[in-house]
């Protein structure tokens, strides 16, 4: 999924394909992946996997906007720094 969203479907899905335009990364100067991306990462599967078709903050009581933020703190304030860096640097490597 953060390939497709950040480099286009053709990157994740390996395809000889050639893009149209820029991928999101290079349209928003992206160098290096944050916890904000690996959270939209995050709210995109799961609506994928929801049985809903309409986006919204909140679908039914599953709240977005907070699981968005609470993925966020989770990495920021990880008590275990080092998991929470080795997860940066490993999407980053």
């Amino acid at each position: 999924i953060m390939q497709h969203i950040f480099t286009g479907p053709s990157t994740a899905l390996g395809d000889d394909s050639r893009a149209t335009r820029s991928c999101n990364a290079s349209l928003h100067d992206m160098t290096t992946v944050e916890a904000e991306h690996i959270a939209y990462a995050c709210i995109q599967a799961r609506f994928t996997i929801s049985n809903k078709n309409k986006w919204g903050e909140a679908n039914g009581e599953f709240n977005n906007q907070a699981f968005y933020y609470n993925i966020i703190d989770f990495i920021h304030d990880c008590k275990d720094q080092d998991w929470a860096q080795g997860l940066l640097k490993w999407w980053n490597k």
